[in-house]
């Protein structure tokens, strides 16, 4: 299990948070060292009405590195290309940041993730970045940046199905017919 260490702000300290479900007990002992990151997956995602499309997506990416850090696009972000999201940034936040496939959740200002990517490479300069957009993005923000550090894009193939617009379709349909 990976978890990202953070900063207790009320006392300073730094911490781990284990999830219920992970099988470890209170007053168990547990080791924790140091992971060598050498690779970092980065997905950018709205995660508005959040669905398993999403969720393929982020555990596909999640299989390809060491560290996932997922960017959740702010309201500003979406509203560049789409409409405004029905979830809040805090309320999209907390959904991903649930998921076992993500290892830490950044805020993403821009559509275009390179502010956080440059971040991420100075943060940590020795490891590859993976940058991971849906096969349906035919220009991937980023991509030049990711070009010039030698990183790589991956794009898993879009889930139809469920896409965002399907999903937002068929409750219109429901709704028409009386749910």
């Amino acid at each position: 299990m990976k978890k990202a260490v953070w900063e207790n702000k009320s006392n300073g300290q730094l911490c781990v948070t284990i999830p219920k479900d992970s099988g470890i007990k209170s007053g168990e002992v547990v080791t924790i060292k140091k992971e060598k990151i050498k690779t970092i997956i980065y997905s950018p995602i709205r995660a508005d009405l959040f669905h398993y499309g999403h969720l393929r997506l982020l555990q596909n990416a999640n299989k390809l590195g060491d560290l996932h850090i997922c960017g959740i696009l702010t309201d500003e972000a979406i509203k560049t290309y789409a409409k405004e999201p029905l979830a809040s940034l805090k309320e999209r936040v907390a959904i991903i940041s649930a998921l076992r496939c993500v290892d830490m959740v950044v805020i993403q200002r821009s559509l275009d993730p390179t502010e956080n990517l440059k971040k991420i490479h100075t943060q940590f300069k020795n490891a590859k970045i993976i940058l991971v957009y849906g096969s349906n993005w035919k220009k991937v923000p980023g991509a030049g940046y990711i070009k010039k550090i030698k990183g790589e894009i991956v794009q898993p193939p879009f889930y139809k199905r469920l896409s965002t617009k399907n999903v937002m379709s068929k409750l219109i349909q429901s709704y028409k017919n009386g749910l």
